[in-house]
Parts: structure tokens; C-alpha cells; sequence
């Protein structure tokens, strides 16, 4: 005889017995349902902090690499003012350049302020080179915008 010719077997379960644990299935049910619901609140609040994080993050990020490097900050009035004489100076030289001591005595800047400006200037219209003649001294050039 097969496991299949066999007849299921029955248990006898009292209705008290039977009835508590139908309740206590539906009372775990409940529990579960609860349970993934605070999960899920929980998951979206991480979500939530871990964009709020990476936000400021960057922030702070950003706030370093100005202490960092002070050439990547916006120019200041003042700055903006040296930065407008010197691309006048060059646009009026002759051969559109001018070394780094001539723009300091223009300007009455320190070495290293006329570097930090330099460094502000639009590099695709602004190069630096190095004096054929004195190979310490760098001159800046205005590049010749190409005709169309």
C-alpha cells in the first residue's frame, strides 16, 4: 500500500483550544502588519538622513576648499577693481603681455598677491610664460581672440 491509498489522518481539537489559537494567529498578524509598517517608516527616515547627509556633506565640502585654496573663491570688489586694471594694462600694451613686476607696481601689490590674482583670471583668455631673458620672472599674456 502507497502513502496515497492512506487516509489523512484527523485530530480532534477542542473548540476553546481551536478558537485561542485563531485568535492568536490574528493577533500575531497584527503584530506583523505593525511591524512592517515601522520598518518602512524607519527605511524612508534613513533615506531621508542619508540625503540630508550627503547635502551637507558637500557643504562642508565646499566651505574647506576655500580655506584650502583662497584662489578658488569668488573675487572680491577690491579684487574685481585689480583684475579689471590689469586686462585694461594688457589690452593697451603693445605686445599684449606684462610681466609680473610691472602689473605689482601698478597694482602696489605684494609678489603673492599679484600670483593669487593671476590665478583668478580666465585661463582661456590669460597665460603665463616664463621671461626668455630672466627665466625667474614670468610675464602674463593676454591671448588674441581669433577672427571669424
Amino acid at each position: 500500500m502507497s502513502e496515497e491509498d492512506l487516509p489523512e489522518p484527523v485530530v480532534l481539537v477542542p473548540a476553546g483550544a481551536l478558537l485561542y489559537l485563531v485568535s492568536e494567529l490574528e493577533r500575531l498578524k497584527v503584530q506583523i502588519a505593525s511591524q512592517d509598517s515601522r520598518i518602512i517608516e524607519l527605511a524612508a527616515q534613513q533615506d531621508e538622513d542619508c540625503d540630508r547627509l550627503a547635502h551637507d556633506i558637500a557643504l562642508d565640502r565646499q566651505r574647506i576648499s576655500h580655506f584650502e585654496d583662497p584662489a578658488s573663491r569668488d573675487p572680491t570688489p577690491t579684487e574685481q577693481a585689480h583684475l579689471q586694471k590689469i586686462e585694461k594694462h594688457l589690452r593697451e600694451s603693445p605686445r599684449y603681455a606684462a610681466s609680473f613686476v610691472e602689473i605689482r607696481g601698478l597694482l602696489g601689490v605684494s609678489p603673492g598677491r599679484v600670483s593669487q590674482l593671476v590665478k583668478k583670471l580666465d585661463p582661456q583668455r590669460f597665460e603665463v610664460h616664463r621671461s626668455a631673458r630672466d627665466h625667474n620672472a614670468r610675464i602674463l599674456i593676454l591671448k588674441r581672440r581669433p577672427t571669424l
